[in-house]
This record gives C-alpha cells, sequence and structure tokens, in this order.
C-alpha cells in the first residue's frame, strides 16, 4: 500500500497528476477556507465571495477528474459560503449526483446578536450517484444506540450463561420494551431471538417477490414447497446461508440470521462530531496547540466507513495537519484495512502573532502548514509503532 504527500499548491499538483490519478479515488473529503472573520494562524478570510469562488471552482473541477466513477467527495463548510459552495457543485458534479449534506455540531459560541451558530456542514456529492453504494452504518459505532446494544448484548449473554435459554429470553423482552420506550424506536423489536449461544439476533424473511417455486437441496438437506404467492431466495443463497451457519427455522420455515452486534441503518444527516474533538485529537499525540483547529479524526473515519470497501483510496487537497491520513491510517489499523491516501498541503507560511507558530518554533518545526502536517504523521506513525507505513512524499513547485 503506497500513500502519497504532496507539498505545494494544490490546484497545480491536480493539474500535474491529473493522469496519474485519473479515475482512482473513491472518497475525497476536502477542509477548504471558511473566508471566516476569525483570526487563525493561516489563511482563511482573505477571500472575497467572487475570489474564492475564483479559488474553489477550479480545484473542484479537477477532483471531477480524479474520482472514480463510484467516487464521492465530502466538503466541510460553513454558513458563509454553503450557498456558493452548492452553485459551484451543482455546476460541475451536476444536480443529479448531489448526495446531501451532514450537519455536524459545534462549541457552544456567545459571540453573535442573534442567534449562536453551533453548526457547520459536509456538503456530499459523487461522479456518478447512480454508481455509488448504499451508504450504511454500524448501529454499534453510535454514540446512542451503541451503548445500548452493548448492554442488551452483555446483560442478555450473562443470563444465558447462568440461568439459559427461557430465563433470558425473558431479560431480552424487557430490555427491548424499556429501550424502545426511553429512546422512541421500533426497529429493536425485531432482534427478539437468541441463538444457541446466547447472542441475539433478528431473523430475516428467506421469501421474494416472484413466482412460486419449490426448493430442494439435498446437500443441505433443505426442501421447501411453494408458497402460495411469493418465491424463495436463490439455492445459492441458502447454501451460503448454510456454510455461514446463517439459517434459523421456525417451525419447517427457514429464516436468515443477522445478530444485534451487525445491524445496519442508514446514516443520518446530523452527526454527533464537535470540532473540539479535533483539537483533542492532537493534544493526545502531545502536540497541543500545534494547529487551529483540525477536524475530528473519528468524523474523517466515519465518513470512509459509510462507504463500502476495504481498499479505498481516500484524497484530500486541503490536508492541513493531516487528520486524513491519520483517519486511513487508523481503519487499517482496527479492521485489518488497506486504504491509502493521497494528501495535498501547500508550503503556506503561519502567522507569526498566533500561538501554533510559536508552538511549532518550540518544536523546532519550520512554522508551515505543510511541516506541521508532516510532524503530526511522523508522530502518529511512531507513537503507533507503524514503521513500515510506505509514505512517498514529493514537492511540487
Amino acid at each position: 500500500m503506497k500513500n502519497y504527500i504532496y507539498i505545494g499548491d494544490n490546484e497545480k499538483v491536480l493539474k500535474l497528476k491529473k493522469s496519474k490519478l485519473k479515475n482512482s479515488v473513491d472518497i475525497i473529503y476536502i477542509d477548504p477556507p471558511y473566508n471566516t472573520a476569525l483570526k487563525k494562524s493561516y489563511k482563511d478570510s482573505e477571500y472575497s465571495n467572487g475570489s474564492w469562488r475564483e479559488m474553489m471552482f477550479p480545484r473542484l473541477k479537477l477532483s471531477l477528474d480524479i474520482l472514480s466513477d463510484s467516487g464521492v467527495i465530502f466538503i466541510s463548510i460553513d454558513d458563509n459560503q454553503l450557498a456558493s459552495l452548492k452553485i459551484m457543485c451543482d455546476e460541475i458534479f451536476g444536480e443529479d449526483n448531489f448526495l446531501g449534506i451532514f450537519i455536524t455540531k459545534q462549541a457552544q459560541r456567545s459571540n453573535s446578536k442573534h442567534i449562536n451558530i453551533t453548526h457547520e456542514y459536509i456538503v456530499g456529492y459523487s461522479k456518478n450517484k447512480k454508481k455509488v453504494p448504499r451508504f450504511e452504518r454500524l448501529r454499534i459505532d453510535d454514540l446512542v444506540e451503541g451503548p445500548m446494544i452493548k448492554d442488551i448484548v452483555s446483560k442478555v449473554k450473562r443470563e444465558f450463561d447462568s440461568k439459559g435459554l427461557e430465563s433470558a429470553d425473558k431479560v431480552l423482552k424487557t430490555l427491548i420494551k424499556n429501550y424502545c420506550e426511553r429512546f422512541n424506536i421500533t426497529w429493536l423489536k425485531n432482534y427478539n431471538r437468541i441463538s444457541d449461544d446466547g447472542r441475539v439476533f433478528f431473523g430475516k424473511d428467506l421469501s421474494t417477490p416472484g413466482s412460486p417455486r419449490s426448493v430442494d437441496i439435498p446437500e443441505i438437506n433443505l426442501h421447501l414447497e411453494p408458497l402460495p404467492t411469493r418465491g424463495w431466495s436463490s439455492d445459492e443463497k441458502f447454501i451460503q446461508l448454510h456454510k455461514d451457519d446463517r439459517l434459523y427455522f421456525r417451525g419447517e420455515r427457514p429464516y436468515e440470521i443477522t445478530y444485534l452486534i451487525e445491524s445496519k441503518d442508514h446514516v443520518p444527516s446530523i452527526l454527533d462530531f464537535y470540532s473540539r474533538q479535533g483539537t483533542n485529537d492532537l493534544n493526545n499525540l502531545g502536540l497541543r496547540d500545534l494547529f487551529d483547529t483540525p477536524k475530528p479524526v473519528e468524523l474523517i473515519k466515519y465518513l470512509i466507513k459509510i462507504y463500502p470497501g476495504d481498499s479505498l483510496v481516500v484524497c484530500d487537497f486541503f490536508a492541513g495537519s493531516g487528520t486524513t491520513a491519520q483517519a486511513v491510517l487508523e481503519l487499517n489499523e482496527e479492521y485489518n484495512q488497506n486504504h491509502s491516501f493521497i494528501l495535498v498541503q501547500s508550503k503556506e507560511e503561519l502567522d507569526e502573532s498566533t500561538k501554533p507558530y510559536k508552538t511549532a518554533i518550540s518544536f523546532n518545526i519550520e512554522p508551515y502548514v505543510s511541516e506541521i502536517m508532516l510532524y503530526r504523521i511522523n508522530t502518529f506513525l511512531e507513537k503507533n509503532n507503524l514503521k513500515d507505513i510506505e509514505i512517498i512524499i514529493e514537492e511540487v513547485a
């Protein structure tokens, strides 16, 4: 797995590497300048509305070339340029390829006379929406549903091991009732079965729309009569479910086992990630105050995880402090995956009056955003003993 870091102006890099990267990137994530009035160590508010568009348009146009046919782009932005960004993306990617907008939560501010802004956006587009795989997330990864699932699984298994199936079934029914009322949900009611080894599951119906047919598969000893008005799943599916030990019978009717810990859901538009989590990520690496507003690692991991695949190419051409690289590397370690990253960051000098500039000097780092990015990535690699990661660094003049 090769990872690439290009140091230079992102428009120049994308032009020079366009033929190499063409149609190869699965996910682009960028966090461009927001054009805010807040003072930061890097350039964020130097653009008028017109010049911001002039800066962004060619870069977004080039990003279209490097996306794979099923590729997607996620763009962080706030209220200042949301409207302009949406218009540009409609023009470049096409209105039909708009995927939607995530809303992320921000720290409470008290500097507004009217509405305190406690959110930002992540705008999603695709190269060809018809080819984009379904976005799903594991419910166990959710900040609310995850603890609930772990609680149910552990309590039912403990009861099953100590007192048996009948007692565990009573515990499960009580937990389902309480949690459905507490969180006003209904999907949990489907997960009302317990396997022979004490795992909570949902038995999914294996009938399908279509003409009635019989099933006769001697090698797995499965014989099913035709249903009155529906068909059955394919023989191949029944054989695979049998191999995977995923067939469950209620009476003589088969069902597919889906365990509660595997439960998935469509991704919601509101995400529970806060900007301060990105600051904590740096603090955990011992790099406090080295960058103003790093995006949370878990946010970028989330955006990668909702796109199916184990060997995705992820590009970030406003790389900043290198959050995207850390997100990719963490996912590879946690899930034994083989994602790779492409980062682009200019050698942008920090403002001498800011804390990141002074912190960089104290760390003996040249006061450039690109140098902070490299230092952060190297620190992460060293701290996690990831010495064999191949990263190719190239300066583009």
